[in-house]
């Protein structure tokens, strides 16, 4: 009986949303050196990067190699599982289409209600898995992308908290245009995607509004920016993982120094791979290498939301305010 209970008590999550190249996975790297909490990167990838394309996990093994992941995948299907099957129904779902389903269920048809019920069941069981082998109390899933967030919210056994990652949009706009190589993929050199300005400007206002639909009270929904973290990485992290766990937790300086086991994360920026040492620095090129124009073009699309968020449309560097 005590093993049926703990088996229902719901699953502790920590989702990340917002727009990529916004300081994920430098964040995921430290909440995971935090007792009772373990990152998995951006885990919407599951069935399709990780163990589909066999992309490196942080810890530098194909992931199909890697011992960690093979358990966990084993104790969630000792029966097997159809990938296929399951990446179609999160592709279904990874849409911005299916905000009003996700938002009122009672619209799902039949059939996009069997496609949520494989979505739901083969993420429960990884879930589920995860927390039975890390020994973790609190999942961080930086799969930023808010769908994936929104159809999380729709899960009963899932006991969800959010926190929405912002960078300012003209940094972020830069970091989608630089030529960056993907070592995840170690068969072939392949960069990551590049977008013009004006998407990320769109994208990364669509991104922000739609988390913040996952939850607005304090209890659940945290917004954390990423020049905040910087600038006080130690107590942001302290404040972050307190908010993910529901109690206070205290950190020092060691959680940067090297660690003796890597992290088993999915898919993310390139520096989760091949180091053990975090650095945590600013990273201001955009200030100079990002045009001017560019950087008027980003501003005027975002400027609502940068005011609300704390950032300055107006300047020409990442002056923020308090909030």
């Amino acid at each position: 009986m005590a093993g049926q209970a703990a088996a229902k008590k719901p699953i502790k999550i920590l989702f990340v949303g917002g727009y990529g190249r916004s300081g994920s996975t430098v964040l995921d790297l430290l909440l995971d050196r935090v007792p009772g909490i373990t990152a998995v990167g951006e885990f919407r990838h599951l069935f399709g990067r990780a163990l589909g394309d066999n992309e490196l996990c942080s810890c530098g093994l194909p992931f199909h190699e890697c011992t960690y992941w093979t358990k966990i995948i084993a104790v969630a299907f000792p029966q097997g599982y159809d990938r296929e099957q399951i990446r179609k129904a999160v592709k279904t779902f990874n849409t911005i289409t299916r905000v009003p389903q996700l938002q009122r269920p009672t619209l799902m048809t039949p059939a996009l209600k069997r496609q949520a019920k494989i979505y739901a069941e083969a993420y429960l069981a990884v879930y589920r898995a995860i927390a039975t082998v890390s020994g973790a109390s609190v999942i961080v899933d930086s799969s930023k992308y808010p769908m994936h967030g929104l159809f999380l919210q729709t899960q009963p056994d899932i006991d969800l908290k959010t926190m929405l990652l912002v960078r300012d949009p003209r940094a972020v706009a830069y970091s989608w245009q630089r030529h960056r190589v993907r070592p995840e993929v170690h068969w072939e050199t392949r960069e990551m995607p590049r977008h013009a300005v004006i998407r990320s400007a769109l994208a990364w206002n669509t991104a922000n509004k739609l988390t913040q639909m996952i939850g607005n009270d304090h209890q659940t929904f945290r917004l954390q920016r990423y020049e905040d973290f910087i600038d006080d990485p130690i107590n942001t992290i302290q404040d972050i993982a307190s908010f993910a766990q529901g109690k206070k937790v205290t950190l020092d300086q060691s959680i940067f120094d090297h660690q003796l086991t890597a992290p088993h994360t999915v898919a993310g920026n390139p520096a989760r791979l091949g180091g053990e040492h975090i650095a945590v620095q600013t990273d201001k090129e955009w200030e100079t290498q990002l045009g001017s124009i560019k950087k008027k073009i980003v501003a005027t699309c975002c400027a609502r939301q940068m005011r609300h968020f704390g950032y300055r449309p107006a300047a020409s560097t990442a002056i923020l305010h308090s909030q």
